[in-house]
C-alpha cells in the first residue's frame, strides 16, 4: 500500500505540470503601435494607460483587416491602430497575431 501512495505522489508531480500548460492564458491590448524593432521583434503598443513591449513569435501573423500582411511590413505601419494578441511566460509578453487597423490612410 505504501508503494501506491508513492507512486501517486510521484505521478502528481509529473501530472501537475503538464495541466498547468494546458492552461494558456491569452489577453489583447489595442493602443497605437508606437515602434517596432525588426532586429529584436518588439513591436511597443501605447494607450492612455502607458506602453508596453510585445515579443513577435516567430510564427507570428499580421493583419490589415482581413489581409494577411509580411512580418517585414510592420515599421511602415508605425502610428496605425493595433491590437495585439498576447500571452505572458516569465514576465516576457509575446504575440502571435497582430492586427492594424483596416483604414488606409493610418500607419501609411
Amino acid at each position: 500500500m505504501a508503494s501506491v501512495g508513492l507512486l501517486l505522489i510521484a505521478m502528481v508531480g509529473v501530472v501537475r505540470p503538464a495541466i498547468a500548460s494546458w492552461r494558456h492564458h491569452t489577453a489583447t491590448a489595442t493602443g497605437t503601435m508606437a515602434a517596432y524593432d525588426p532586429e529584436t521583434r518588439v513591436l511597443t503598443v501605447s494607450s492612455a494607460s502607458g506602453s508596453a513591449p510585445y515579443h513577435l513569435a516567430a510564427d507570428a501573423r499580421v493583419w490589415l483587416g482581413n489581409h494577411r500582411l509580411p512580418v517585414a511590413e510592420l515599421p511602415s505601419h508605425v502610428g496605425a491602430q493595433v491590437t495585439v494578441s498576447w500571452s505572458d511566460s516569465d514576465g516576457v509578453r509575446t504575440t502571435h497575431t497582430v492586427r492594424l487597423a483596416a483604414d488606409p490612410s493610418v500607419g501609411r
